[in-house]
């Protein structure tokens, strides 16, 4: 299997260092409001990944994490923690949002069919395990104290500006990281925060430092040694995490460990609409349930998300949503010939795993299914045939094609009665039977191995 690791910049041979064994991270939601369309195409990517290192023989451990805490809205060490300013606004306690927008989350990972990590720890639920970092982190000599909290001086990591090819000279105060004149250095960031004087914060938990709250990118890093050791064989995240999230993780693990976070780190692209980046700072978010009310199904999103490699800039409009809903339809109707006479010929199933397993291809492999129905629907296939081709895509796209149903017996009656009358050439009646399927949402299709039922949408 092949990826594009970002730390060497090229498409390299994965290999883990236990294998089959494979640890993998990938950054979570942040769970202050509801996922968009923006948040879901990354997360699927994600999905879609687990699911090539299984098809590939591979035994992965999957933790995905839950920010409910310490995500400041600059993304990095300023402003107000973001599940406090949505409390604030919605009129509830940081943890109600955070339980809220966590269940919200599991949810759209069900309708989805997202494979289930097998941890999805949280921020809160790890607060020892931070301060235990940040203390050893301490106790090396790469922390100092200021007047809002504990921070991590970059400038004894030499290494700092690697992973991002960052210009630290170039960057400004207060440009990437909010201005505190008592800090060392512009790119050092907070490991630990002081709750305000004269203020109770909803969440906030003693420390050796006082009374405060974690920073958003030592989660991450207290997370990966717990659940998977000092070394992970991927880190995967959005492109924007690059400059900020990973580089800091970077320079808290291997500062403490002093053996590399991750072997391969594998980054998805932005997602755009109407050529600007989906983001909830700009209000341009669609949820699902914004798509369920236009009629489309989790499954169109998630078919949609695969048309486009991960890496590149993939786009969003509702023309190429409806594009997608149609191809899954006939996805669908071919899954349904399961319920309907087969004949006796046989196709191998489609080969998606060679590009999917080359750096996640999933358009080349989307290409193959196609190129694989234009044959398939030439035939009229035994059962087992086409049980093994929908159990194969659903593992590989999850797109649920199993779950496709039969129709009720009553609709069949249908189908055989004006099979019947076409035979005795009642054509008024045929057409009439005809009509009372389309109503029912079924279209017949006369071939010459007899009557193929199929849905309309």
């Amino acid at each position: 299997m092949k990826l594009y690791n970002t730390l060497t910049r090229q498409i390299d041979e994965f290999k883990p260092q236990n294998p089959p064994e494979v640890k993998i991270y990938t950054c979570g939601p942040t769970v202050y409001d509801y996922m968009h369309i923006g948040n879901w195409f990354t997360f699927i990517r994600y999905d879609l990944l687990m699911r090539t290192l299984l098809a590939e023989g591979f035994k992965p451990t999957w933790v995905m994490n839950i920010t409910d805490v310490g995500h400041l809205t600059s993304d990095a060490d300023s402003g107000e923690d973001k599940l406090a300013a949505k409390a604030k606004r919605e009129g509830k306690t940081a943890w109600e949002i955070a339980n809220l927008y966590t269940k919200y989350f599991e949810n759209g990972l069900k309708k989805l069919n997202f494979i289930t990590p097998n941890y999805m720890p949280k921020a809160t639920a790890n607060i020892p395990e931070q301060i235990s970092f940040i203390q050893k982190l301490e106790a090396k000599g790469y922390t100092y104290q200021i007047n809002d909290g504990i921070y991590y001086d970059t400038s004894k990591f030499p290494r700092y500006r690697d992973f991002a090819n960052l210009e630290l000279d170039e960057i400004q105060p207060g440009a990437r990281v909010e201005y505190n004149p008592q800090k060392r250095n512009a790119s050092d960031f907070a490991l630990w925060k002081f709750s305000p004087k004269n203020v109770k914060r909803d969440m906030e938990w003693e420390s050796p430092w006082g009374k405060g709250f974690p920073g958003w990118h030592i989660e991450c890093s207290a997370m990966c040694l717990k659940y998977l050791g000092p070394t992970l064989d991927i880190h995967s995240g959005g492109i924007d995490h690059i400059p900020v999230h990973h580089t800091n993780e970077i320079a808290q693990s291997e500062a403490l460990t002093e053996q590399p976070l991750a072997r391969f780190w594998v980054h998805t692209n932005h997602i755009l609409m109407n050529n600007v980046k989906i983001s909830k700072s700009l209000g341009n978010t669609i949820t699902l349930e914004d798509l369920a009310d236009k009629g489309y199904s989790p499954e169109a999103l998630r078919l949609l998300v695969l048309e486009s490699h991960y890496r590149s800039q993939s786009k969003f409009s509702w023309n190429s949503l409806a594009s997608a809903q149609a191809r899954l339809l006939r996805y669908k109707n071919f899954a349904v010939r399961r319920f309907q006479p087969t004949g006796s010929d046989q196709l191998m199933p489609p080969k998606m795993i060679s590009y999917l397993a080359n750096d996640l291809n999933t358009p080349k492999a989307l290409a193959e299914l196609e190129a694989w129905l234009d044959l398939a629907e030439s035939k009229t296939l035994q059962l087992g045939s086409i049980e093994n081709a929908i159990s194969l895509i659903d593992q590989l796209l999850g797109l649920n094609l199993a779950g496709v149903k039969d129709i009720p017996g009553t609709t069949k009656d249908l189908i055989a009665k004006r099979e019947q009358a076409r035979k005795q050439q009642k054509w008024d009646l045929a057409d009439a039977l005809r009509n009372d399927l389309q109503n029912a949402g079924i279209v017949v299709l006369d071939t010459p191995n007899g009557p193929i039922w199929q849905y309309l949408n």
